[in-house]
């Protein structure tokens, strides 16, 4: 559903042609071979390094079927990931069916809109791609142990990013556009270069990176010395990325998930939150002369911002429901002035599958809000059963009740973004990614829960937790350690009498100098 303006480089243009710069595939091949050779957690970090750095106009054709590099990649890693038996270690749940049923609603709308085989073929390509990105992190995430070294390599791939925006805001010239799809001299608006790397537009950049801000404030916040300092870059990165692209919706994005950590003294009373901000939505609603989804159309941070074209998509959107909601609609051309443009991620959903996608985007976003409201209230459970506030066990308490409470965070920046653009390209990655790390959480935090029962029966009893399994504390799962790892040190019943052996790191506390290696 985008379409670039005319006259400006896109990636589109380079669709359904092989399209390979020297660089670019000396890149592919590299990362390709590296993710057949490395632990199964560092699957998904290869695959986001190459969405980071080479643009989606590099791609391949193979009878027909057209593969950028990322959903090239995609494939190799399923393929691993599938020889290696790794898929028995999801546990399906709501998040998982909520995903599988937008995706299949997406595929199976696709030919009903004009009737040709290239809208199911396209939409096929497109959901693989995207689905396929999601079960990725799934069957390679599966502790809070797995999903904090993603993050911790996202800042630092942040970091690497910002030298290239650098440069690009001083010469006004984009080294990226070597690969094709990206225009040489930099867009101005306002008098405002607005920097966008490797990625299609200036907002997309700054979406990619902005997303990850809540999780690198949580490392910053933690009591581990490295995650501290690599969410700190990552923080300090992310802002600098998002001053470079001069665009209204990341900055929208950076204030709201750095907004979200003002609850956190009062995440115990998430949900009288939800339920007040519900209410404040549906009473401006009634009470303002216009729909509450005008108050888009007042934002403008940087200058030169499209909000009014926005709200004015939203109110044909509701206005139009009748045409869209059942199959989608073929295109959005008719609906009024630019609005062939869909830059709501919720309305693109609709558009592309009918109201069931968007109800299922919709439902996967409830299934993690409330996985993450329980597990926190399971994690403060714990810490006050936890005799000494200064242990080892109180602190892995904390790290991951940050951690846990900045996942939701992300999502709720998500939640932002979303109403303002709709992802493409190698960006559509990054939502994948989150909500993906959520899908493995909602499995993780049952476990915790299930064989670690510190609830309301044990806080009422005045008896201390039964030991948390190893893969409910965010360590791998003894398979995984059969298979990745040398075993992990012993740990007391009694929290109080800390760890028995083994060494600290930025994850915790392992049994091997190894380990600490392939962590970093």
């Amino acid at each position: 559903m985008q379409v670039s303006p005319s006259g400006k480089v896109s990636a589109m243009d380079f669709s359904g042609v092989n399209h390979v710069h020297p660089v670019g595939g000396l890149a592919i091949t590299a990362a390709a071979a590296i993710a057949t050779m490395v632990r199964r957690v560092q699957v998904p970090i290869v695959l986001l390094t190459v969405a980071c750095f080479i643009p989606s106009a590099q791609r391949v054709v193979i009878a027909g079927a057209d593969f950028n590099f990322v959903r090239l990649m995609v494939l190799v890693c399923l393929v691993r990931i599938a020889a290696r038996g790794e898929f028995s270690g999801i546990r399906w749940n709501a998040i998982d069916t909520a995903m599988a049923i937008g995706a299949v609603a997406k595929v199976v709308c696709a030919p009903m809109l004009r009737g040709e085989a290239s809208d199911l073929v396209s939409a096929v390509g497109l959901n693989f791609e995207s689905f396929g990105a999601y079960m990725i992190v799934r069957a390679t995430v599966r502790s809070i142990h797995d999903a904090r070294l993603l993050v911790l390599w996202a800042a630092g791939l942040c970091v690497a990013a910002v030298p290239f925006f650098l440069i690009e805001r001083m010469t006004g010239r984009n080294l990226f556009s070597i690969f094709g799809g990206i225009a040489e001299f930099t867009a101005i608006r306002e008098g405002r270069l607005r920097c966008q790397g490797p990625f299609a537009h200036a907002i997309l950049a700054g979406c990619h990176f902005v997303a990850w801000i809540p999780l690198w404030i949580a490392l910053a916040l933690s009591t581990e010395r490295r995650s501290k300092w690599l969410g700190i870059l990552g923080v300090v990165s992310g802002f600098l990325i998002v001053f470079f692209c001069a665009s209204s919706t990341p900055l929208v994005a950076l204030i709201f998930g750095c907004a979200v950590w003002l609850i956190y003294p009062v995440r115990g009373h998430l949900r009288l939150l939800w339920v007040c901000g519900i209410v404040l939505v549906l009473t401006l609603h009634f009470s303002m002369k216009h729909p509450v989804w005008h108050l888009i159309s007042r934002i403008d941070l940087v200058g030169g911002s499209t909000g009014y074209h926005r709200y004015r998509l939203i109110e044909a959107a509701v206005d139009r429901l009748s045409e869209w909601w059942l199959f989608g609609t073929p295109s959005t051309y008719h609906w009024g002035t630019q609005l062939f443009d869909v830059t709501n991620q919720f309305i693109l959903e609709g558009v592309r599958g009918g109201v069931w996608a968007l109800l299922a985007m919709c439902a996967a976003f409830v299934f993690a809000f409330g996985s993450i409201g329980s597990d926190l209230r399971s994690i403060a459970t714990r810490r006050r059963l936890t005799p000494s506030r200064t242990s080892t066990s109180a602190a892995i308490l904390r790290n991951d009740e940050l951690f846990v409470f900045a996942i939701g965070a992300t999502l709720a920046a998500h939640c932002a973004i979303f109403l303002a653009v709709s992802y493409f390209g190698q960006t559509l990655l990054i939502w994948l990614f989150i909500i993906g790390i959520a899908g493995a959480h909602r499995q993780w935090s049952r476990v915790s829960r299930a064989e670690s029962p510190v609830d309301a029966r044990a806080e009422r009893i005045g008896v201390p937790p039964s030991r948390p399994s190893l893969e409910s504390r965010g360590r791998p799962s003894r398979d995984d350690r059969r298979r990745d790892v040398e075993p992990l040190p012993v740990l007391h019943s009694n929290p109080s009498e800390g760890v028995h052996s083994g060494t600290r790191t930025a994850f915790g506390s392992v049994g091997s100098a190894d380990n600490c290696q392939g962590a970093s």
